[in-house]
């Protein structure tokens, strides 16, 4: 049974590596590119899990259940390149803006919608904390947030 578990969880590390380099417009970040795209494109959708260098087996189960929830719910808007999952480690020097810019004060996840390359909204999905140790309810909370955010655009 662990093998099994193991030679899944690879797979599905490298089927995410191999849609990364297939669609590099999955990039952590908007880029430039994206900053000049016309109202007319579909928006911008990432879905940020927010760490520090500090992880305890919950934050890590907190990143696994979230890119799994979004990878798994949303495939077919991250080959578009309209949703992308990242996970950040906020305690890294370039990335410390976040935690301004996204109101942090704990490990989060956060939706961000982006448009002409600036953020256009967020929502900070707070109830991750209470569904953690429930991996059908996290999921169901995560893939029903996310699909409401991206509704409202």
């Amino acid at each position: 049974m662990m093998r099994q578990l193991r030679f899944s969880c690879a797979l599905a590390v490298l089927a995410c590596g191999a849609l990364a380099a297939a669609f590099p417009v999955l990039s952590a970040e908007p880029t430039a590119d994206e900053g000049t795209a016309t109202s007319t494109q579909t928006p911008r959708f990432v879905v940020y899990y927010f760490h520090g260098n500090q992880r305890c087996a919950t934050c890590r189960k907190i990143e696994a259940y979230s890119e799994e929830a979004i990878t798994s719910g949303f495939a077919d808007e991250m080959v578009r390149g309209a949703l992308a999952f990242r996970a950040v480690n906020v305690d890294e020097a370039q990335n410390k803006h976040y935690v301004q810019d996204f109101q942090l004060t704990n490990k989060s996840v956060v939706v961000v919608e982006y448009r002409d390359g600036e953020v256009s909204r967020f929502k900070n999905l707070n109830e991750i904390w209470l569904k953690v140790g429930d991996k059908e309810a996290y999921f169901d909370y995560m893939r029903d947030s996310t699909r409401e955010f991206i509704g409202e655009s």
